[in-house]
């Protein structure tokens, strides 16, 4: 069982606090997080529509998000930020991509339920000898098509 993730340790909390128990806390960590550029684009968020699913094999999807991550850093983790102007259920993954053309996916999650103007947020760590050359975020759904939303992500020591 791991204690450091976030919503575990909201979870042990709320029971802790409902049985009488004492309550975990989490140690206090000071992180350094830079945010990365958007490959191809401008800055370091960028905000989409989710397009419909790609129906032939020569109509393709905006779902996917390239973020840079520079050849000189020495990141331990990057955190995903997705805010969405619409509540709805998304498809949201996260795939770390690595110089040798292997890639780790780091998150998935299929329907996910989220609510407006509410930030998903999803801390995970890298390999420990490698940093990736892009983060990817793929975020898109067929109900959620239509739906505008604004993504970043940060590379953090």
């Amino acid at each position: 069982m791991d204690f450091r993730r976030p919503a575990l340790i909201a979870s042990l909390s709320s029971v802790a606090l409902l049985s009488g128990l004492p309550a975990l806390t989490s140690p206090t960590v000071a992180q350094s997080c830079t945010p990365l550029e958007v490959v191809g684009g401008e800055g370091t968020d960028v905000t989409k529509i989710v397009s419909p699913i790609g129906t032939f094999i020569f109509v393709n999807t905006n779902w996917d998000t390239d973020f840079a991550v520079s050849s000189t850093s020495n990141y331990t983790s990057f955190v995903v930020t997705m805010l969405p102007e619409e509540g709805e259920i998304y498809d949201i993954d996260v795939y770390y991509k690595y110089s040798d053309g292997t890639a780790d996916q780091v998150y998935s999650a299929a329907g996910a339920v989220l609510t407006e103007g509410e930030p998903l947020r999803i801390s995970e760590p890298d390999r420990v000898d490698e940093n990736p050359f892009q983060v990817n975020v793929r975020i898109g759904g067929i109900v959620a098509e239509g739906n505008r939303y604004t993504v970043s992500v940060q590379g953090c020591r």
